[in-house]
């Protein structure tokens, strides 16, 4: 078996199979059980080394229902893989671990001990592993995650629409909630704010980017990252002087740090706001301002701060295949953009055709599903190797 090609073992995945099983193995003995276990159900099983696998996984083409590992096949990905798979929301994939393994008993894992068709055929069959991704946590819960600094980061990559090269990350804050598991951020970030825990909440993240920017996965990858900041933090000196000693003491180059604005506040005081972008572009940041739609109040004057991007909110993208309407907003807002000298950024580009129309109507750079979902950092430098610009 490839470590980067993938292949049928035996028999090609249906159009709609009931099962869609990833493997990553070369054990003949695994392949039997998996096949004698299936038996006439209608399934699809893909043979794939750890790196074309996580490629499969970061993609949007394919769904899996089931992520089969061997660990000593795995190439050190196990943990990075089964990160992956089980923060798929939609199908809900399942980490099966063969033989067991390290990281078998987290994670929500089963492990199935040994090759027998039987054994292979309970674990395929139990109930699937649906919906525990969309449960939300309590005041308390968050609470006590900060506390614990339970955050960790995701990074999506962000992709040059002339060249289809990947020229920046996203990092996206995650959850780690002790029964939970991995919490999505539209389940925990509204309650930050709620609980007026934001100042608190964008110190950790910010303090774990650094942390991965220096890590051996991210350190080599030359890349920029974006991080949001909601607005009440982003006006607050301390908070920007807090970013900037954290810079510092990592040795980051402040132009390898992009700020978003989150849309999550309106903006009363452009005033304000301009003298913090000031002061983080004098310091050598860049400044984005993130999800604009409809719903943005004072864009215009937003536009005439010095921020140097612009990033589109992947709601009105996902509709631009569908509705005129929306993907004329979408140029117009462009066009605006470009008469500022920003940088444009497409959210939620998921197939070609949006592709298409982004590029058509000027959009510099577009992330989302169609390149890669959001990534454990242990997994940006392995992405990076197999993205060709086509989506898998």
């Amino acid at each position: 078996m490839s470590s980067t090609v993938c292949g049928y073992a035996g028999y090609a995945p249906e159009e709609d199979p009931a099962l869609n099983l990833l493997l990553v193995s070369s054990s003949t003995e695994w392949a039997h059980a998996i096949k004698t276990a299936v038996g006439d159900i209608r399934a699809g099983l893909l043979t794939c080394g750890p790196s074309e696998a996580l490629s499969r996984l970061a993609g949007v083409a394919s769904h899996y229902t089931h992520l089969l590992l061997q660990e000593s096949e795995a190439g050190g990905l196990t943990g990075t893989l089964a990160a992956m798979a089980t923060e798929i929301v939609d199908p809900g994939t399942n980490v099966l671990m063969l033989g067991g393994g390290s990281d078998a008993s987290t994670q929500h894992i089963r492990a199935i001990a040994a090759a027998e068709p039987r054994a292979v055929q309970e674990a395929l069959m139990a109930p699937q592993r649906r919906g525990r991704l969309r449960q939300g946590v309590d005041a308390a819960d968050l609470r006590t995650a900060l506390e614990a600094r339970a955050i960790e980061l995701r990074y999506q990559p962000i992709i040059r629409v002339s060249d289809r090269r990947a020229v920046g990350l996203e990092a996206l804050a995650r959850l780690r909630h002790p029964k939970l598991g991995i919490v999505l951020p539209d389940l925990f970030v509204p309650l930050v704010e709620a609980e007026g825990l934001g100042g608190q909440f964008t110190d950790l993240v910010a303090a774990r980017m650094f942390d991965d920017l220096v890590s051996p996965h991210l350190v080599d990858t030359g890349m920029r990252i974006a991080v949001n900041f909601p607005l009440d933090v982003l006006l607050s000196p301390a908070s920007i002087d807090r970013l900037e000693q954290r810079r510092a003491t990592r040795g980051v180059s402040a132009d390898r740090i992009v700020i978003e604005l989150t849309e999550s506040q309106p903006v009363h005081d452009v005033t304000r706001l301009r003298r913090s972008v000031e002061q983080l572009r004098t310091l050598g940041y860049g400044v984005a301002i993130d999800d604009v739609g409809p719903a943005v109040q004072h864009l215009g004057p937003l536009l005439d701060l010095p921020f140097t991007s612009l990033k589109l909110d992947k709601s009105l993208v996902t509709l631009a295949d569908t509705a005129p309407e929306v993907l004329r907003y979408l140029a117009d807002t462009v066009r605006e953009a470009k008469r500022h000298n920003l940088i444009v950024v497409a959210e939620g580009v998921e197939t070609e055709a949006i592709w298409t129309h982004m590029e058509a109507i000027g959009v510099d750079h577009v992330q989302g599903y169609i390149a890669a979902r959001p990534l454990p950092r242990s997994a940006v430098s392995v992405w990076l190797k197999s993205w060709s610009g086509n989506p898998h």
